[in-house]
């Protein structure tokens, strides 16, 4: 994964901050749990997540520098315990250290899932939970899907040349038994068919300049915004609706299975 842009990204993520809000709204804690935070980028939802554990603590996690910078000068919620590290989840080092393991809209940007689910399980208490929002597959193609395909056609295919998936996007019964393997029961793996309106394509692009970094990495500055225009309109014969962006959302509630 490449560094991503933490300031712009800021700007931009109120549908991941959106996503992440609902998913909390669902989540009862005691007040006092350690708390890890996968993926956390700019650390708006690690905040969240701290104001609601006045006598616990987060810590949040991004394999992004630029990611990490942000997150670390915003200002924290009054009397909470947040840090911010540098870490991939493909090589977390914690053992049985947390109450709590979340990630919101990052792990699609894994393609190792069995090792991302191995390390998560291995962070997390034998009486704690895990609480897991992500990209699923689903019944259309996928707006990354949409970026592979225009990758693979000229003039795209000879600037950026052979080029894997960056993501990965599980499919949620695969998913369920994937982390019934490495020591997980699921209590819950819903599927849902979100919907975000951007009101115009041009904020769309915006949006997707921040969150294909993995691809705009591999080409040169001027030709960004021609290959994120070429996506947008691409992804406008799965949607047809402008500024509009519709992705299916996996969300796993899990506990381990006590070791």
């Amino acid at each position: 994964m490449v560094d991503w842009d933490g300031a712009g990204y800021e700007q931009v993520s109120e549908l991941q901050r959106t996503m992440a809000r609902r998913a909390l709204a669902e989540l009862t804690v005691r007040g006092d749990e350690r708390c890890l935070d996968v993926g956390c980028g700019d650390g708006y939802v690690s905040r969240l997540v701290a104001a609601q554990l006045p006598e616990g603590s987060v810590l949040g996690v991004d394999p992004s520098p630029r990611m990490i910078e942000v997150a670390r000068a915003a200002p924290l919620p009054p009397s909470t315990d947040v840090r911010f590290a540098a870490g991939d989840v493909l090589d977390l080092p914690f053992r049985a250290e947390f109450d709590l393991v979340c990630s919101f809209n990052a792990l699609h940007w894994v393609r190792d899932q069995a090792t991302a689910l191995v390390n998560l399980r291995r962070a997390v208490r034998d009486d704690g939970r895990l609480l897991l929002r992500f990209v699923c597959a689903g019944g259309r193609p996928s707006l990354d899907d949409v970026a592979m395909q225009v990758c693979g056609r000229e003039p795209w295919r000879a600037r950026l040349g052979e080029i894997s998936a960056p993501f990965a996007h599980p499919d949620p019964t695969e998913y369920r038994v994937l982390a019934e393997r490495v020591g997980l029961t699921v209590r819950r793996a819903d599927v849902s068919d979100e919907s975000w309106d951007f009101a115009d394509d041009d904020a769309f692009a915006r949006w997707c300049t921040v969150g294909f970094a993995d691809w705009t990495a591999r080409l040169a500055p001027s030709a960004v915004q021609d290959w994120v225009a070429d996506v947008v309109r691409a992804y406008r014969a799965v949607v047809p609706e402008p500024g509009r962006f519709r992705f299916f959302q996996l969300t796993v509630e899990a506990v381990p299975v006590p070791s």
